[in-house]
């Protein structure tokens, strides 16, 4: 029995596919989707981020805005937190946020306390995003960031 030409093609494409989630699955490595930031020299989440020391070994929230940008205020940021602010354009690229250090859409990533990168994302608005940010660093100072 012959199958019309378009089914065919679709159990094909659906058996590829099926082939390629199982093979990804079996390889054991949940975060294969980073490896595109590896080939590209960007930071994977679980990774140390170099040249940045977490405040008195606490989780940390780093900053990564322009010089350009307007001062964003008194951040309310908890105690408990450290809060490092940078605006290195190379830093800023190896995190995978090109654009905060090269115009004012600044991002934040936040780091356990031995400095390893768990968390990144573009806020423009992060000084008023203090409970959203102490919420995420709770979880990773008490190791639910696995």
């Amino acid at each position: 029995m012959r199958l019309p030409r378009g089914v065919a093609l679709v159990l094909a494409v659906q058996a590829l596919g099926t082939a390629l989630v199982v093979g990804w699955l079996g390889s054991g490595r949940p975060g294969a989707p980073d490896a595109g930031l590896q080939q590209l020299d960007l930071l994977m989440l679980s990774e140390r981020v170099p040249g940045v020391e977490p405040v008195d070994g606490r989780p940390t929230m780093l900053v990564v805005t322009s010089p350009e940008c307007p001062d964003p205020g008194p951040r309310r940021l908890d105690a408990r937190y450290g809060l490092v602010v940078s605006t290195d354009p190379v830093l800023a690229d190896r995190l995978a946020l090109p654009a905060a250090a090269r115009g004012c859409s600044p991002g934040y990533v936040l780091l356990d306390g031995s400095g390893v990168l768990r968390y990144r994302t573009y806020d423009p608005g992060w000084p008023e995003h203090d409970q959203e940010q102490e919420i995420l660093l709770e979880s990773i100072a008490r190791g639910h960031h696995r």
